[in-house]
């Protein structure tokens, strides 16, 4: 029963593996058919096809998507290793821990993407302030560089640095775009290509979009806070359940290890965990902002 668990486990993680190898290659190979680079069919890359995936920039925000598989199986070990309960808690475990750490890199990366997207609300404010004082375009990306504060700094840094060193400021702000690939930085970039294309006045443009930018984080938020009854609710309910677990297992401790350990016992409890992760994900994605 050991020696199966043990190849179970490292059947799914050669899973996971290839599973994360096949999306990254996608992903790959669709960034490099956006830049106009070809791809041979032979999966042989020539030089310039190398050399432009070596100078691939990581978007915005960085994401952790193999941490809730590697938590998992971790959690799976060391319930598996460490301890004498039956080889279903280490599945179910290691499933609602994956599930658990998913959650929480994904509620992570809402939080950055929130978080730049009201700097980036702040820095277009100061653009248009600049833009009608009489600044130059670039002075007023220089002057909002010199406000903005980290994330959305490493952002319009790069931008304004590849401007100065004479890049085609099309290509510096596409780049923009291409890094944070967030509605509203590309509303922003597609403003400033406008501009750079036909001229004219870039203020009132700037104005609709800093009004649209802020009006999706308003709905945002809204939403969020709709979302965070049920979201405690999911929560009250798993923690009520294993707090009446453990006050079973103080009150009348015999009775409820036989249950435990007993085969029955033991996939019941563990389909119940495994339940508890699939209504998060569900309640979750339920509450997921679309638009």
């Amino acid at each position: 029963m050991a020696s199966s668990l043990i190849v179970l486990f490292v059947l799914f993680a050669m899973g996971l593996i290839a599973m994360r190898a096949g999306q990254l290659a996608r992903l790959r190979r669709v960034s490099l058919q956006r830049i106009g680079l070809q791809v041979q069919q032979d999966n042989l890359f020539t030089p310039m096809v190398i050399g432009a995936e070596r100078q691939a920039v990581r978007t915005f925000p960085t994401r952790y998507r193999y941490a809730p598989p590697i938590a998992g199986l971790l959690a799976g070990a060391l319930i598996f290793f460490g301890t004498k309960l039956p080889h279903q808690y280490s599945i179910a475990v290691g499933i609602l821990t994956a599930a658990i750490s998913y959650l929480v890199e994904m509620h992570w990366a809402d939080l950055m993407i929130e978080r730049i997207e009201s700097q980036l609300a702040d820095a277009i404010d100061l653009m248009v302030a600049s833009l009608r004082a009489g600044s130059a375009l670039l002075a007023a990306l220089e002057a909002t560089l010199s406000e903005a504060r980290r994330p959305i700094r490493e952002e319009l840094d790069a931008m304004v640095s590849r401007i100065r060193l004479g890049e085609d400021p099309r290509m510096a702000v596409q780049e923009l775009g291409a890094r944070v690939p967030l509605e509203s930085f590309r509303l922003f970039s597609h403003s400033l290509l406008v501009h750079w294309e036909t001229g004219g006045s870039l203020t009132s443009s700037l104005r609709t979009v800093g009004r649209t930018v802020r009006d999706r984080l308003e709905v945002s938020r809204r939403i969020s806070a709709q979302a965070v009854e049920a979201q405690v609710s999911v929560i009250a309910v798993m923690a009520i359940a294993y707090a009446l677990a453990v006050f079973m297992l103080n009150a009348n401790p015999e009775p409820m290890k036989k249950l435990l350990y007993s085969q029955i016992g033991a996939y019941v409890a563990s389909a119940v965990m495994i339940l508890q992760a699939i209504g998060m994900i569900w309640i979750w994605r339920m509450s997921r902002i679309r638009f």
